[in-house]
């Protein structure tokens, strides 16, 4: 099955593809966005081995529920639904973004609100949901305005620079997505708008 192409007003979501190694490489690593999936990175450039390396890890993933999240200024980073389950029509999401230039300007929501809809229109999924560390607000605010409830704590689940941290369980059925639900009509090429190696984000 092929990746289908999303088309939001800010993001384009889109399969891997042979170029994105180098893409990825080009952003580097950032301290504060590895934190945020668990990781203990300092802020520096990507190596090139690194790169093959988290090439080669997104190839391994479900091709067909796996995107490349791209903005008018570049790969802002990747999107994904695994673990899915048929009988139960249910799947888990996850999204990382790569660099600090593409945060707080409302593309990682708006990616989400593309992948939901897809899970809940084609797919015919009745629910999905997600990990997120507790000291994530900012990513925990943008998944409740896509619908997502919390539904219950990990406690002590991640230990990161010496401290215990909860992973967030959240939540969202087809219904409340729906209720919450704005449509990105606007293709990106027609947007003025301007305002995750193997690591990436909570799975």
């Amino acid at each position: 099955m092929t990746t289908p192409t999303l088309l939001g007003t800010r993001v384009r979501l889109r399969a891997v593809s042979p170029n994105d190694a180098q893409a990825r490489q080009e952003w580097g690593w950032h301290h504060d966005i590895e934190r945020n999936y668990g990781h203990e990175c300092a802020t520096r450039p990507m190596t090139p081995d690194e790169a093959r390396a988290w090439f080669d890890d997104i190839q391994h993933q479900n091709s067909s529920t796996f995107w490349v999240i791209e903005a008018p200024d570049g790969m802002a980073g990747v999107a994904f639904l695994h673990s899915l389950s048929e009988p139960d029509r249910k799947a888990r999401y996850a999204i990382g973004m790569f660099d600090p230039r593409f945060l707080g300007r409302g593309l990682g929501t708006e990616a989400t609100q593309l992948v939901l809809q897809h899970a809940f229109g084609e797919l015919g999924l009745h629910r999905v949901d997600l990990r997120v560390l507790a000291f994530n607000t900012s990513a925990i605010a943008s998944y409740k305005r896509v619908g997502f409830v919390e539904e219950g704590r990990e406690r002590d689940s991640c230990r990161l620079e010496g401290q215990w941290h909860d992973d967030v369980i959240m939540g969202v059925l087809e219904p409340e997505f729906r209720a919450a639900f704005t449509p990105p009509t606007e293709r990106l090429s027609g947007s003025t708008d301007e305002p995750l190696e193997a690591k990436g984000p909570r799975q």
